[in-house]
């Protein structure tokens, strides 16, 4: 995948899902304007930015009309503005794809998810909006809910 184009990564995930390449090209040209990738079409995927290969993995996987979309991470090493710009790229698809993602910004988790599990260690411990978890602890933050789920006496 790395040494395809940006539009022709597009265009294979299509036909890997059963496209004919006409509606594999439109499929790419209407994923790399949705993900804000068409000035870099042309590009190689190793020359993106981490943000914009993020966005491209999003987009490939997208492109297939998943019911589910697992992101792993998907802001993990990326700083702040690579990071808010893949934010801006995820909201949307909110009510088109149930989307399960693992974040350790709770930030992150407290503007993107309509429902939050706290694990810790492997174990949910809590879930719920943001606002319901800080309820539930009585705390003012989803960062003090979280620590006054997860944490010992000896970690506070």
């Amino acid at each position: 995948a790395n040494k395809l184009t940006v539009k022709e990564n597009l265009e294979f995930s299509a036909q890997i899902y059963g496209k004919d390449k006409r509606k594999a090209r439109e499929l790419a040209e209407e994923y790399m304007k949705s993900f804000d990738l068409t000035e870099r079409a042309s590009d190689k995927a190793r020359t993106l930015s981490g943000g914009m290969q993020r966005r491209l993995s999003i987009a490939m996987a997208m492109i297939s009309k998943p019911k589910i979309l697992f992101l792993d991470e998907p802001t993990l090493g990326l700083d702040v503005m690579a990071r808010r710009k893949l934010r801006k790229h995820i909201e949307p698809l909110k009510g088109k794809v149930t989307v399960i993602l693992t974040t350790h910004y709770l930030e992150e988790a407290e503007a993107l998810a309509d429902r939050i599990a706290i694990m810790d260690e492997g174990v949910i411990k809590a879930v719920g909006t943001a606002e319901e978890l800080k309820q539930m602890t009585k705390k003012e933050s989803l960062e003090d809910a979280f620590v006054s789920l997860c944490a010992g006496e000896e970690d506070i």
